[in-house]
């Protein structure tokens, strides 16, 4: 019963339910990024290729996440992982961009410039994840 009200509350493919997977998601990116900012690295490689390595690493694991929980895993994972890897690609290279810029044109905290790149950059991933990606549709598993 409590999995059934979870189901009616957070249904598969919905925002809330990539919202609640990409708060997982995100807290994993979150912590390689600061992680990362702290070693050694962000002297030799720089922040924007810190966002970048933390990027691959949480893109990678949110594939599976989002197959499992948020979407479902009734399409081949080759062809899910394939398209997944692209749009994370896409994804990759322009909130870098948009990151970057941001760091170079506000004042504004570097961790709110993350939030609010997270933010915009989860919406895009959402809408290519739910139609591109895992083709889903709302027909029961």
């Amino acid at each position: 019963m409590k999995n059934k009200k979870i189901k009616e509350a957070f249904p598969r493919g919905t925002i809330q339910r990539f919202a609640t997977a990409g708060g997982v998601n995100t807290l994993i990116f979150w912590i390689s990024w600061e992680i990362f900012r702290v070693t050694p690295l962000i002297d030799l490689i720089g922040e924007t290729f810190i966002w970048t390595m933390s990027w691959v690493f949480s893109s990678t694991i949110a594939h599976f996440v989002h197959r499992w929980f948020t979407f479902d895993g009734r399409r081949d994972i080759k062809q899910t992982l394939l398209r997944a890897m692209s749009v994370y690609s896409f994804g990759l290279v322009l909130s870098t961009l948009s990151y970057d810029s941001l760091l170079v044109i506000s004042d504004l905290p570097i961790r709110l410039i993350f939030l609010i790149n997270m933010c915009v950059w989860g919406i895009f991933t959402w809408a290519a994840m739910r139609w591109f990606v895992f083709g889903y549709t709302d027909e029961e598993e």
